[in-house]
């Protein structure tokens, strides 16, 4: 489908009803309180008090035969009428022994289930725990984990040198991360489907939150500048005229000085060929910005049909430069991007690639398999993407990683590859997804 210059909307009326509120200053961030002390379940006093009416109803208050005596259970020391005592009392309480004995053995192999469930869930993907403080001075990886685990979700860090061998947690809870030049971006969706909302959580070096930017939809994509004075968010939402699918997506840019949302790409004037072009079933997603700090890459969707442009934060105006791009991701000195390139076929599937900005020619990477991710870069010569774990419920399924997008809980592992196009994928870093490098600022 060709970007046509507007003429109308052929019929169709862009739903724009959803619109954005104003953020709100938190000031100490505060996390929600999970599970609650009064919710533990008690012993029913009425069982207990049951069981005693029982042994009442149906033992005599007095025994009118005498029990058997058992054997001698010491020695000289205990006569023979003590001895008939402790034997009688043993004789009418046995079932209830029985019963704390049973009990006992029970509670003590449920333990041990839940230690080895625990220790299972805890190996060695999440490593050592150590302070935040002690990892982000030095070059570190930021991420959401994704162990199986209590911290499922929670945002992370671990050495850039020793992936995975310690690992610091942060208070915030993400479904997608964002950092650079000392400020970073939290996406957090409330609800696991494409119809619930979105907070967009603007925190400092230390992790502490600043802003809380409600935004449409569902978490999907977020990106920073390089020096940490804009941010930029993607999410699915519905009720807009999409002709080729029942999901849309809202881009927004936002100044993470002040909270304040700048505009939404749908607002932009796009240029291609000299002439303007809007339709009102475009799509903005994936942005990635320039090491100037203004320019930014984005992917514009029309139809089935993707491309490539190119906008500035200042002037709100984009030129459309290539077709078949998706998802673009500046490398750090600004002369590669890598970015998903549609397979051909039915069905829908995606080959990392990198574009060279300087011959516009691309090429794709070493990653054969199906990764729907917006592509990092370690380096400038090294790609990160995120793939379902082996043995999870969407690795059946090489596409399923996009379930991650509506609210699934999935195990996820961070994988490099060389971005010439050379070598084979590396497991970077276990339980791990919207991983980013970092380097601090001195």
């Amino acid at each position: 489908m060709d970007l046509a210059v507007s003429t109308g909307t052929n019929g169709r009326q862009p739903v724009r009803d959803q619109r954005v509120a104003q953020c709100t200053s938190l000031g100490p961030y505060e996390p929600p309180i999970c599970g609650s002390a009064a919710g533990c379940d008690a012993p029913a006093n009425g069982e207990v008090q049951t069981r005693s009416a029982l042994h009442g109803v149906f033992r005599p208050a007095v025994d009118p035969t005498p029990p058997t005596p058992l054997p001698m259970m010491t020695g000289a020391m205990i006569d023979n009428g003590r001895s008939r005592e402790l034997t009688t009392i043993l004789h009418r309480y046995r079932w209830i022994i029985l019963m704390a004995v049973a009990l006992f053995t029970v509670a003590v192999s449920g333990l041990a289930i839940v230690f080895a469930r625990h220790q299972s869930n805890t190996g060695s993907s999440t490593g050592h725990l150590v302070a935040a403080a002690s990892l982000s001075h030095q070059p570190f990886l930021l991420f959401r984990g994704t162990t199986l685990n209590k911290d499922y979700g929670t945002m992370e860090l671990t050495s850039t040198e020793h992936p995975g061998a310690e690992r610091a947690l942060t208070p915030l809870k993400c479904e997608r991360v964002a950092y650079a030049g000392g400020r970073g971006i939290c996406l957090s969706g409330t609800g696991g489907s494409l119809f619930s909302s979105t907070r967009a959580i603007v925190f400092n070096s230390k992790f502490k939150p600043l802003f809380s930017i409600p935004l449409p939809g569902y978490p999907s994509r977020t990106q920073v500048s390089r020096n940490g004075e804009y941010g930029a968010t993607t999410d699915f939402v519905s009720g807009d005229s999409y002709a080729s699918a029942g999901f849309s997506t809202r881009t927004y840019l936002i100044n993470l000085n002040t909270g304040k949302i700048l505009f939404d790409l749908e607002q932009m004037q796009v240029y291609r060929n000299g002439s303007r072009v809007e339709n009102v079933n475009f799509n903005f997603w994936g942005v990635t910005f320039a090491p100037d700090n203004d320019q930014f890459y984005a992917t514009l969707g029309s139809g089935s049909d993707t491309y490539l442009i190119k906008g500035s934060v200042k002037t709100q105006v984009a030129t459309v430069l290539l077709a078949g791009i998706e998802c673009p991701s500046m490398s750090p000195n600004g002369t590669q991007i890598a970015f998903k390139h549609r397979n051909p076929g039915v069905e829908v599937t995606w080959r990392l690639s990198v574009l060279n900005l300087r011959t516009m020619r691309s090429h794709p990477l070493a990653e054969t398999r199906d990764v729907d991710d917006q592509a990092a870069w370690l380096n400038n010569s090294t790609v990160a993407y995120a793939l379902a774990e082996t043995g999870s419920a969407s690795a059946a399924s090489t596409s399923g990683i996009s379930a991650i997008s509506a609210g699934a809980s999935l195990a996820t592992d961070t994988w490099t590859v060389p971005a010439n196009g050379g070598g084979r994928p590396q497991l970077l870093l276990k339980g791990s997804w919207s991983l980013i490098s970092v380097r601090p600022q001195n």
